[in-house]
């Protein structure tokens, strides 16, 4: 008898461990692992692809949820701060037809002939987050006091004198998915060279984009329809002026289209009124076209042909002055640390709409530009080039006389922070 109720004792104590242990089974999964899996759970829903700060806290430990709460706080605070930056060009040219005057009679870049000066040196601010951006930036240089020097007004509360240290002044707001407007001073829509020198192939501006705005007053609203398809509507105060100088406004258009991963086509337009108030009007439209093509990483050519057309100042006459540009860009970069670009160019401007040379056909020249750079690293650049101006008319200064060639060369070092 004893045996046998032992027996039933020790089943008894047997299954009762068995419930026990399956009770603790239950709670550990229910306490512990289900809540890591709604973490886990959580964790996948919440990640959103198209914003950028979402962090995937799948590679931290998945029993502390301190690491990446803190990691996407500090991404958080990261994404809203202002960065800032310097840009710094410095440069000497040399012409050995110049006359006297020490200025570059028909570029903004470079702007002095034969002395060790500043072409553009700049310190800016900004800001870009998923609802608004903006940048200020000020400038200073023998680039700045040339392309600004039209800014002028006999208005007591125009800003002439500060206008030309505005490079960038601009607030924008995200409207809707991809659309943006900005309103302000933002650089210019026309052209494949821009501004800043060391985005450039070649260091001198080409004849084309030297007589295209740089920078635009107004506003811009901006779309992005997709990865290859982007759209620009500008509401300006005119052709490259900041200081208004009539009562009307002006428009610009963007539409750049990435055709292959390797060509790209944009074109750029603009609309508006040139004279002042107290003279007739004379409307301005230009067409810019510019095709790029990637060869490879390392070859890459691109075209730019423009067109415009202006109303002659006469209020008697329906008659239209024209003039055109093309230029042809090649950049060779066998290297990482070393790039030659090419450029060939001619400008065709008989009615001297946009330069006046008081000759008897006007601007009518073709151009050859070779840039050298030697590119250490994505701040600092070294170049070295030259350049030759071929003129149907003497319209260049060579001592005390005029020529219809010109030359020159300029050395410059650059730093972009």
């Amino acid at each position: 008898m004893f045996p046998k109720e032992k027996t039933k004792a020790n089943g008894l104590s047997s299954f009762l461990k068995r419930k026990n242990a399956i009770l603790i089974y239950f709670l550990w999964t229910t306490f512990y692992v289900a809540p890591l899996y709604s973490q886990e759970k959580n964790s996948d829903s919440s990640k959103q692809p198209e914003t950028k700060t979402q962090i995937s806290i799948q590679t931290q430990p998945q029993f502390s949820e301190e690491v990446p709460k803190k990691e996407i706080e500090e991404q958080k605070i990261n994404k809203y701060q202002p960065t800032f930056g310097f840009f710094i060009d410095s440069y000497y040219a040399h012409n050995p037809y110049r006359s006297n005057s020490r200025d570059n009679r028909y570029l903004t870049q470079p702007a002095r002939w034969d002395e060790g000066n500043i072409n553009l040196a700049y310190v800016d601010g900004k800001i870009e987050t998923d609802q608004y951006r903006g940048r200020v930036a000020f400038q200073f240089g023998n680039s700045v006091n040339a392309n600004y020097k039209n800014e002028v007004s006999s208005e007591k509360n125009s800003n002439e004198l500060s206008v030309r240290n505005i490079q960038e002044a601009y607030a924008g707001i995200k409207l809707a998915k991809n659309l943006w407007l900005d309103g302000g001073v933002y650089f210019g829509n026309i052209g494949l060279e821009n501004w800043i020198s060391q985005n450039n192939w070649n260091y001198s501006r080409a004849l084309a984009l030297d007589y295209v705005p740089y920078y635009s007053s107004g506003f811009r609203l901006s779309y992005q329809y997709s990865d290859k398809l982007s759209f620009q509507l500008h509401l300006m105060n005119g052709w490259s002026n900041i200081t208004e100088t009539n009562r009307d406004k002006a428009i610009g258009t963007q539409i750049d289209y990435k055709v292959t991963d390797k060509f790209k086509i944009t074109h750029n337009t603009f609309f508006g009124n040139e004279a002042p108030d107290n003279q007739s009007r004379q409307t301005r439209y230009y067409n810019n076209l510019i095709f790029k093509y990637n060869f490879t990483k390392y070859i890459i050519v691109a075209g730019s042909g423009d067109i415009g057309i202006q109303r002659v100042p006469d209020s008697g006459v329906q008659a239209y002055r024209q003039w055109y540009h093309g230029t042809f860009w090649i950049t060779l970069r066998p290297v990482e640390k070393f790039r030659t670009s090419l450029r060939l160019e001619r400008m065709f401007d008989p009615e001297q709409t946009i330069i006046r040379t008081g000759t008897k056909n006007g601007f009518l020249t073709s151009g050859a530009t070779i840039t050298f750079d030697y590119i250490p690293n994505e701040s600092a650049m070294i170049r070295l080039e030259g350049r030759y101006f071929r003129s149907y008319d003497a319209v260049f200064d060579r001592d005390r006389s005029k020529s219809k060639e010109e030359k020159f060369i300029v050395f410059a070092i650059s730093l972009k922070i």
